[in-house]
């Protein structure tokens, strides 16, 4: 019942950042603005689940290591890029490129874990370059292209932040405290951009306050909540599998709510990418499923 239960608050989750796309589109802010006051929110939103669920208002963990620090920056590198991607090119592409980011982790984990890359990983990295480039087929946009570039930085930092979530000095408090750091320091640093230039560019209009507060308590804040409780409880491929959603949907909303279409060789190209994800993830948990048989 437990499994039950932390399924459907992955999916919920899923379903909740699918809709980022949409709300950041619509909010008349550039993506500074967008990120400067969902992360203010956020970062309050998770403070007081966070408070609320360890039921004290002290904690012993330490905030401020080395390693957190080092998470929350990577988490605050992806989020912003992945704004400023979705600003610049089409949500589709901006959602698409970032879930690079598993095929990233192949390259990436070996250096960290000193193992060997697989024939099959190159071939599937390869694949995916491949893919990647059909997002920049069609349109030529100096704008379009630089999102593109934004939307695959981003799936850089989620890649490496992933990583640092599965390393083992990481910890469910260290998580907790990773997630709420990086909104501070997204909030903090556009924060004193914004005081030192342009003020305006922070200051919402009155139709973008409730765009805003959606992004930053329910679309970041309560879905990650979610996540983190669902997560605890089902096997990462779970997690991986059922989040999924977020990137089939994603372009979906936009193009009901604002009629933005993806060009078809995105379409195509997302298409391939989701499939290696999902493909690549599947194989590796029948690896270790029959990995641990064999050590029975």
């Amino acid at each position: 019942m437990q499994q039950k239960s932390a399924r459907l608050f992955i999916l919920i989750a899923a379903l909740l950042w699918s809709t980022g796309g949409l709300f950041i589109k619509e909010v008349s802010l550039d993506a500074w603005g967008v990120s400067f006051w969902r992360s203010t929110f956020a970062a309050v939103t998770l403070y007081v689940v966070y408070r609320a669920r360890s039921g004290r208002t002290g904690t012993s963990a330490p905030w401020l290591t080395s390693f957190t620090l080092l998470g929350a920056a990577c988490y605050a590198i992806l989020l912003v890029l992945f704004v400023l991607a979705t600003k610049l090119t089409t949500s589709a592409n901006a959602i698409f490129l970032q879930y690079t980011a598993p095929l990233y982790v192949l390259f990436i984990e070996p250096i960290v874990t000193r193992s060997k890359v697989r024939r099959g990983d190159l071939w599937t990295v390869l694949i995916s370059v491949a893919a990647m480039a059909l997002f920049f087929v069609g349109r030529f946009e100096t704008r379009n292209i630089w999102g593109n570039v934004a939307a695959l930085a981003s799936g850089v930092a989620f890649a490496a932040y992933a990583i640092l979530l599965k390393h083992e000095r990481a910890t469910e408090a260290g998580r907790w405290h990773t997630v709420i750091l990086g909104h501070m320091l997204i909030a903090g640093g556009i924060g004193l951009i914004g005081l030192i230039g342009p003020i305006q560019l922070l200051t919402p209009s009155s139709g973008d306050v409730g765009r805003l507060l959606y992004l930053g308590i329910v679309q970041i804040g309560l879905a990650y909540a979610l996540f983190t409780f669902g997560i605890s409880r089902v096997r990462a491929i779970d997690a991986t599998l059922i989040a999924m959603v977020e990137p089939v949907l994603n372009p979906v909303w936009v193009y009901l709510g604002i009629g933005e279409r993806p060009t078809n060789y995105a379409i195509a190209g997302g298409i391939i990418i989701l499939c290696l994800s999902l493909l690549r993830t599947t194989r590796s948990a029948t690896a270790q499923v029959e990995a641990a048989r064999a050590g029975e």
